[in-house]
């Protein structure tokens, strides 16, 4: 019986440790950001500028296509900046819901991501440590949009 509980406790101990480590993702750097994107043939902007005034943003870029979709990367001074910005974005796509809305989250590790569809809009956030990437395109281009953010990572 005691072995029993030992083993147990092994098993147990040995499956918190898998799935500590399965639960993280790993950030991208903006010059990965950059290629990815191009891949994508989307035009790169740096829009620093407009966040200058905020003190926590450290990196800004927009990735734009043609087509008139972007998806936009930040690299922030902290994770706890990073998690502020991915809160306040989840709560004003929640407020934009609607009609029929369908959406998920899921936060392990380090990292959270939240995707919501919502009339003709498909919105994604994901944050990564200190990086966060946000999206809100016309639902025509969700599945382009899709690969791109699987290519990144996010």
């Amino acid at each position: 019986m005691k072995r029993g509980k030992i083993f147990l406790g092994l098993v147990l101990c040995f499956m918190v440790f898998l799935l500590t480590g399965c639960g993280n993702k790993e950030a991208i750097a903006t010059d990965d950001f950059k290629t990815i994107a191009e891949n994508y043939n989307c035009t790169i902007f740096d829009v620093m500028n407009q966040y200058s005034s905020y003190g926590t943003v450290e990196n800004a870029l927009v990735a734009k296509h043609s087509d008139g979709w972007q998806v936009e990367f930040y690299v922030l001074d902290s994770e706890n900046s990073a998690i502020s910005m991915f809160n306040t974005n989840q709560t004003n796509f929640e407020n934009s819901k609607t009609g029929t809305s369908t959406g998920s989250s899921s936060s392990m590790g380090n990292y959270s991501t939240y995707t919501l569809n919502s009339g003709g809009t498909y919105m994604h956030l994901c944050r990564v440590d200190n990086t966060f990437l946000y999206v809100k395109v016309d639902d025509a281009y969700k599945d382009t949009v899709e690969k791109l953010i699987k290519d990144l990572g996010y």
